[in-house]
This record gives structure tokens, C-alpha cells and sequence, in this order.
């Protein structure tokens, strides 16, 4: 017998008191829709999207089935995960008008052919929009009444529902503020999930949502890098942030953030209504009416989208407080030039004397072409001392590197941002007699091969050489999203050879008594998840040091050797000591040694408990003399592989410990004080003197690069 909608929702909240494991926490729609799914007489597995032209395109959820999954942030991986585990694949293609959707219909039209879906289609879940017509078409009660119906329709029928309040549109807020009221409360009322997409725009984009504002004039109807395309209706989809679920792309690309919004919706709706499981946070910061803006969100200033008289605002960088902190450098001694457009700064450049400084304004510097340093001593660092405030912009410029060092030594680039590099964003050109150059509380962003590049050196007179004594030191490497294949030219034109993932942090060649540390570097990833490591030393890197950096969400972390150049005549790597390293979710390697000799790995905390390789370490190919002592990895093993010689792995703490750590979500690998099975299970030894704070290890040091403080044990 059909239940009334009263009489449903008596039903079902009475079985909320009779259910055990429900809680009072749980959001209200919990209790109703495991109901719902117990009346279930579709299929399962069975998703249908009802709507209007916003859900009929192909733009919207349909590219999550050929979407590479390694290019994902986790919780989006793992929710595409659960999706693919229970929805049928063909749902994916479900558009038109008999599966549901069509461009220009109201909920008049879902309501009058919904029974007919029900019973052609047998969905188990049904996800739900209208309102943008029926603003311009119809009285908001008819909107509600309809809407409402069909809802209801779908309830009596078993279907779980899925509701979706309708984006912003130009020029109708009012009316499209009460279409959401509408919608919020049919929600409420029937006791249904809701998605307020509404809310996630004006979230992520209060000012500029509207593709129609004059700043993106320049831009074609889809490619508007902002939610709301140029029609003012229709959710953009600008070709660079497709593909693209971290917080970069949600701000820029609307039907990425719909698809996003849809999938972790549906997986949590898969979790609890369907499985039974509890619910997670995803109930509150994705479901819900008004849900909470996400922290750290970018406000996108793109150059392409500022006013013609107007520096853009850098992206924020991903910042945290316990990222290492660069002592300021001493006040500049000998000549120093001021300057404050990119053309005083290519001259200076020319001009400046050996052991001189340029001092950068404050300001963002379109840069036409790369700029070159080939005058020893010399300093270029921003005036006040702040690396957010300087930024050498690359966009434009008809270069494809950024700043480059050639036939120089000792010099320093320090305190400034570079980013939008199409290929090597600063260039030790190792190779042209560049010895002892300075990296030092940069941030390099969006840099498409290396952010750093350290060519071979060629032998002389039959004998090795070398780049000697670089200094990389406090910087912040990070790409926004995954390489794309026309990121830069040489994937562009020869994309059979390296799949999009020619791309990395340091890329060291020759390098010699290197210090490479308290660095960040985070995503950093190729277009199918293997891009180059983070710290990639090969080509007879010698005695170089690695320690105190932060490598978090790239493909591939710290690498001592080149799987890819077995035939050379020498080690990739020489006394090299990689120590006191946080090392994060890189799944295709977490640390590589490969092809070296005598090198050290020591006092390293890696986490990546699903790793899908298991990774945590990779040993292979002539590693002997090789050292692997006293880590600490959290993950399902690490991986011994052939090598000759003797090596040494012991003292390393192998196992699922997520909870030893503060805040492993977002890298952070110290130790809390529940790490019992490695605070003081170290061995004391005088290459690990200290630890990533520059904590003194003692005589009872802990495992992994974190010190556990004394007066916390």
C-alpha cells in the first residue's frame, strides 16, 4: 500500500529510536534513507541524475570513469573507490531525456516522467536538481510543489534521493536565493541528503563566481576560470582545471566542483544508508544546508583575470605552522641595486658587480624573458624579506625556463616566488662552470619539468667533475595540480616518451657536497601518477647531504639514482645521507636507492599506508655498502629488490601506525606520545646528531626523523 508522505515520515522516524546503531549525532536523514533502501526495488548499483541542462552534459560526472586515480588527493581517490565498488559503469554515460535529464525542463517535467524512469531504469540512488528554468518559467509554489512531489515520488518508490540546490546565476539572485530556500527546505522537511551547490560557489568564489563579470572578457563561453560560465547559467569548464579535484580546480571549474560535490556525496550515502557503515565528516563539511567553507581555500588571482592595471594576487601557497622557518639572511654588504619593474631587473642583471645585491620591491614581476645571473657573488633577493611578496611571473614570457645561473659562483637567489614556468624553473647550469650557488627561502610554484635543474657535468681530462657545494635551503616546491601534456613543449610534442610525467622537484646531476634541506615539496605528480622524485640526485652525485625536508602528496619522494640509466660507468649516487626526512603518501616510491655506493638512509619517518607499491623504501640494482637504519615506516612493507654487494637494513620500524603521528592528513609526522614502539628504540649514533626540529637525539634517540620531546615522555 502507497504510504503518504506523513505517514512515511512517522514510519521512519519511529524506526530511528528501535535502531541500535544510530546515535544522536547522526544527521537527520540517516534513519529515513537506510528505510528507504530497506523498500529498495530497483537494482543495485543503479544511479540516475534527474535535472535540467546542468545535469544533462557530458561535462558532469561522466569523465570520473576514465579519471586517473593516482592523480587524485586521497579522500577523493578513496571516494571514487567506494563509487566504482558498487555503481553499475554504465551509469556514467546515463544523459537524456530517457535516462532522466534534458537541457531546458523544470520539475514539472521530472515530475510528470519520474514513474517512468523508476520502472525503466530501476535506480537505487537518484541524484536531483531543477529550479534554474523554473525561476524564469514558473511561480516559486509550483517550483516547490513540483519539486517536492517528485522527491516523494522517488521515496515511495524505495529510491534513496540525492537533492542538489541550484548554482547562483547573473542577475537572478533573489529568485535563485529562494529557489534555494525551496530546496533546503524539501530537504529538511523529507529528511533527505542534500548537496547546496549554491553554497559551495559562493564558498569558494563570493565575488567573482559570475563568468559574466568584465575580467574574464577575454575568455571563450566554458574557459572561464571561476565557477559560473560565461552564459551566467551553466557551470563553466575551462580545459587547464578538468581532471583537477584539488581546492585549485573546485574554485576554477564548475562542473568539476558538481562532480566532486556528487561523488563524495553519493560515497558517504553508499557508507551509511546503503552499507549501514556510521556516518564521517563528509556529512557535515559536503551534505547539509550552508556547510562550512573549506579551510585554506584559495581565492584564485589568476594574471589572465585581473584588471589590465592591476598586479595579480598570488595563489597562497599551501603554508602550515610546523613547515621549517628560514632565519633572515644578513643586511646586504657591498653594491646593492634597487629595483621595481622586470626591466630594471634584466638590466641590473647586466650591470650589477661581483659580490653586489639586487633588491627586489614588493610586486608581482610579469617576466618577458628568463632571467640570467653570470656574475659571481651576486645577490637577488626581495627588499623586505618576505617570499610571498615578490613574485617573478614566467606566464608571458618567451622563455620556457625561469632563473637561470651560468659561468658563476657563489651566488644567492632568496626570499621571492617563481611560478608558471613552462621547463626548469631555476637553473644550476651545472655544465657551463657554475659551482656554490644558493637557493634559500624560495617558494616555486607551477613549474613544469624541474623546479630546480642541475645538468650533467662533463668529464675533465678523463676524470669525474662536478657542481660543488649548492646550497637548497628553506624553499616551498609545489604544483597546484598533475601535468598535463601541454603544460610545456617537449611533453606536448613527443608525448609517447614520457606519458606526461616528465616532471619534478630538484633534478641533480655531478652534484658534490650539496645540502639540500628543510624543504617542502608537495604535488608534485605526472599526468599518470609516476612523475620524477621530489629530490631526484643521480649521475655520480657524491657526498651530498638530505635531511630536515617535508615531501608530501607527490609521486615519487626522494630518489638516489635513475632506474631509467643502467648503462652508465659510474654510481648514480656516492656517500649520499638522505636523514631525518617526513616523507608522505608518494605511492610510486617513497625513497629510492638504485645503482649507489656506501649511502645512507637514516632516522626517516614515511607514511603511506596504502601504498599500492609498497615502496616505503625501494632497494635495487648495486646498492652496496648501502645503510637503511633506524626509520620509521607506516605502510604494508618495504620493498628489498635485487642489488650486489652488501647492505645493511635494520633497526626500522615497519607497520600500520597512523596513530603515532599529530596530523598525518597534512604531512605532519611528529610523534605523538602513543608512538610507544619507536620513542627510544633508536640506535645513538654521530650521523643523526639531531632531528627535524634540530632537537638533540641523546643517547636514546627514537626512530624516524622526529624526536618525541623529554619532557613529554
Amino acid at each position: 500500500m502507497r504510504k503518504t508522505a506523513a505517514g512515511l515520515v512517522a514510519f521512519m522516524l519511529a524506526s530511528i529510536v528501535a535502531t541500535p546503531a544510530l546515535r544522536a549525532a547522526d544527521p537527520d536523514w540517516v534513519a529515513p534513507m537506510r528505510r528507504v533502501h530497506a523498500e529498495c526495488k530497483g537494482d543495485k548499483g543503479v544511479l540516475v541524475h534527474i535535472g535540467d541542462s546542468i545535469t544533462d552534459s557530458m561535462a558532469y560526472f561522466a569523465p570520473l570513469q576514465y579519471v586517473n586515480k593516482s592523480s587524485l588527493p586521497a579522500d577523493v581517490a578513496a571516494a571514487l573507490d567506494a563509487v566504482n565498488g558498487r555503481m553499475k559503469r554504465e551509469c556514467y554515460r546515463w544523459k537524456g531525456p530517457d535516462k532522466g535529464n534534458q537541457g531546458g525542463q523544470t520539475a514539472g517535467w521530472g515530475l510528470k516522467n519520474v514513474d517512468r524512469w523508476i520502472a525503466a531504469l530501476k535506480p537505487e540512488v537518484a541524484v536531483v536538481m531543477f529550479g534554474s528554468n523554473d525561476i524564469r518559467r514558473e511561480s516559486m509554489a509550483a517550483y516547490e510543489k513540483n519539486l517536492r512531489a517528485l522527491v516523494q515520488k522517488c521515496l515511495d518508490s524505495g529510491v534513496v534521493v540525492i537533492l542538489s540546490t541550484i548554482p547562483p546565476m547573473s542577475g537572478l539572485d533573489e529568485k535563485v536565493r529562494q529557489a534555494v530556500a525551496i530546496d533546503r527546505r524539501i530537504a529538511a522537511d523529507l529528511h533527505v541528503p542534500l548537496i547546496d551547490f549554491y553554497a559551495h560557489v559562493l564558498n569558494r568564489r563570493p565575488d567573482d563566481w559570475n563568468g559574466t563579470l568584465p575580467q574574464f572578457a577575454a575568455f571563450s563561453q566554458w574557459e572561464v576560470p571561476t565557477p559560473i560560465s560565461k552564459d551566467g547559467v551553466h557551470p563553466s569548464n575551462p580545459k587547464q582545471w578538468q581532471a583537477d579535484y584539488t581546492e585549485a580546480g573546485l574554485a576554477r571549474n564548475g562542473n568539476v566542483l558538481r562532480t566532486w560535490l556528487t561523488l563524495m556525496a553519493y560515497a558517504e550515502v553508499i557508507h551509511v544508508a546503503l552499507e549501514g557503515k556510521a556516518p564521517s565528516a563528509i556529512s557535515t563539511q559536503i551534505l547539509g544546508a550552508s556547510p562550512p567553507a573549506p579551510k585554506g581555500a584559495p581565492l584564485p588571482g589568476d594574471a589572465s583575470t585581473s584588471r589590465p592595471d592591476a598586479d595579480p594576487a598570488p595563489a597562497g601557497p599551501p603554508m602550515q605552522a610546523w613547515f621549517p622557518k628560514a632565519p633572515p639572511l644578513p643586511k646586504p654588504a657591498g653594491q646593492v641595486i634597487n629595483v621595481r619593474t622586470p626591466a630594471e631587473l634584466l638590466e641590473a642583471t647586466k650591470t650589477v658587480q661581483p659580490g653586489g645585491t639586487i633588491l627586489l620591491a614588493d610586486g608581482v614581476y610579469r617576466m618577458p624573458m628568463a632571467l640570467q645571473i653570470h656574475t659571481d657573488r651576486v645577490a637577488v633577493r626581495s627588499a623586505g624579506g618576505d617570499r610571498t611578496k615578490v613574485v617573478l611571473d614566467f606566464a608571458a614570457s618567451r622563455h620556457t625556463e625561469g632563473v637561470s645561473f651560468t659561468h658563476c659562483s657563489d651566488c644567492t637567489l632568496a626570499d621571492l616566488t617563481v611560478q608558471n614556468i613552462k621547463q626548469n624553473g631555476i637553473k644550476i647550469n651545472s655544465n657551463l662552470d657554475v659551482d656554490r650557488i644558493t637557493i634559500y627561502n624560495v617558494i616555486s610554484h607551477n613549474v613544469w619539468q624541474r623546479h630546480v635543474k642541475g645538468p650533467a657535468v662533463p668529464d675533465k681530462e678523463g676524470q669525474a667533475d662536478f657542481a660543488y657545494g649548492c646550497r637548497i635551503q628553506y624553499c616551498l616546491f609545489y604544483n597546484d595540480r598533475a601535468k598535463r601534456l601541454d603544460d610545456e613543449p617537449y611533453e606536448k610534442e613527443n608525448p609517447g616518451n614520457f606519458g606526461g610525467n616528465y616532471v619534478g622537484g630538484i633534478d641533480a646531476m655531478n652534484a658534490r657536497d650539496w645540502v639540500i634541506s628543510d624543504n617542502v615539496f608537495t604535488g608534485i605528480r605526472g599526468k599518470t601518477g609516476s612523475a620524477r622524485g621530489a629530490i631526484f640526485l643521480w649521475h655520480n652525485a657524491t657526498d651530498c647531504i638530505v635531511e630536515r625536508n617535508a615531501v608530501i602528496d607527490c609521486d615519487s619522494g626522494i630518489c638516489l639514482g635513475n632506474s631509467s640509466a643502467r648503462d652508465e660507468n659510474r654510481r648514480h649516487a656516492n656517500g649520499v645521507i638522505v636523514r631525518n626526512n617526513f616523507v608522505v603518501r608518494c605511492p610510486e616510491c617513497s625513497i629510492l636507492a638504485e645503482h649507489t655506493r656506501d649511502c645512507r638512509v637514516l632516522n626517516n619517518s614515511v607514511f603511506d599506508p596504502t601504498s599500492r607499491l609498497g615502496r616505503l623504501v625501494r632497494v635495487l640494482n648495486a646498492s652496496d655498502g648501502l645503510v637503511v637504519a633506524d626509520n620509521l615506516f607506516c605502510g604494508p612493507r618495504i620493498s628489498i629488490e635485487k642489488y650486489e654487494g652488501k647492505i645493511d637494513v635494520r633497526n626500522n620500524l615497519v607497520k600500520q601506525v597512523s596513530d603515532y603521528f599529530v596530523d598525518p592528513a597534512h604531512g605532519n609526522l611528529h610523534l605523538k606520545a602513543s608512538a610507544v614502539d619507536a620513542i627510544d628504540k633508536g640506535t645513538a649514533g654521530k650521523d643523526v646528531p639531531d632531528d627535524y626540529d634540530r632537537q638533540p637525539r641523546g643517547d636514546k634517540p627514537d626512530l624516524g626523523a622526529d624526536e618525541f620531546s623529554a619532557g613529554e615522555k
